[in-house]
């Protein structure tokens, strides 16, 4: 059966017109649609590459944070050692140093007040005031040490450590300070038997002590604090 298709020839330009149209439709669809498709994998891979900046970058804020951490902890850990080590060995120190100059300055000066010797008690004291003078600048170069160690503290404590540090300082100065004065003035109120005066220095340094103590447990939670901010 043949099929006449010739009614259609009028209408044949029309409907080239219409597929080209059509094509030309197509055309620019998938065009734009290639545009979108090419801008969202620019987007996407923007996306990534800010993504993983802002990850190196929090990693690496992360790192400096750790770095920080353990450098201060190390330092502060170091300085408290130090801190403990001062006062520790300081009394024992002490003790072990003025125990046998108490002894034989005693003995000496028995033995002078009971022989007809000439001089032999000024010799005593003498000798007692020397052998205090080298407790005192021995404790004088420790605390020297120490003021070293603080002051490498402070090129990385806060402003209100500085200041804590500071009055460390004075305290512990003002302990070595008051120590020494007593062991010069000891051999002689020893002499005169003079407790009273020497109750009165032991007081003021056991206060100098606690006001240090307690300066001492601020430092401390100023740097817990300071190293749990960072």
């Amino acid at each position: 059966m043949n099929i006449d298709l010739k009614f259609l020839e009028p209408y044949l330009i029309y409907i080239v017109f219409g597929f080209i149209s059509l094509l030309i439709l197509y055309i620019r669809s998938f065009v734009q649609e290639s545009a979108k498709i090419s801008a969202l994998k620019k987007r996407n891979k923007e996306l990534v590459e800010e993504t993983e900046s802002i990850k190196k970058e929090h990693q690496l804020d992360i790192s400096k944070r750790k770095y920080q951490y353990e450098s201060k902890k190390d330092q502060y850990l170091k300085f408290y050692r130090l801190i403990d080590s001062f006062t520790s060995e300081a009394n024992i120190s002490m003790q072990e140093k003025l125990i046998p100059i108490l002894d034989t300055f005693y003995s000496n000066f028995l033995n002078a007040s009971t022989s007809n010797i000439v001089g032999a008690e000024n010799k005593a004291i003498t000798e007692m005031s020397s052998q205090m003078q080298k407790i005192s600048f021995d404790s004088v170069a420790e605390l020297s040490k120490l003021r070293q160690e603080t002051n490498t503290i402070k090129v990385i404590a806060s402003k209100e450590i500085l200041q804590k540090l500071r009055l460390l300082e004075l305290s512990y100065e003002k302990i070595t300070d008051k120590s020494n004065e007593m062991m010069s003035a000891l051999p002689e109120l020893i002499i005169e038997n003079n407790q009273d005066k020497i109750n009165e220095y032991q007081k003021e340094i056991e206060f100098s002590v606690k006001v240090s103590n307690s300066i001492n447990d601020d430092i401390i939670e100023l740097m817990r604090k300071e190293l749990n901010e960072i």
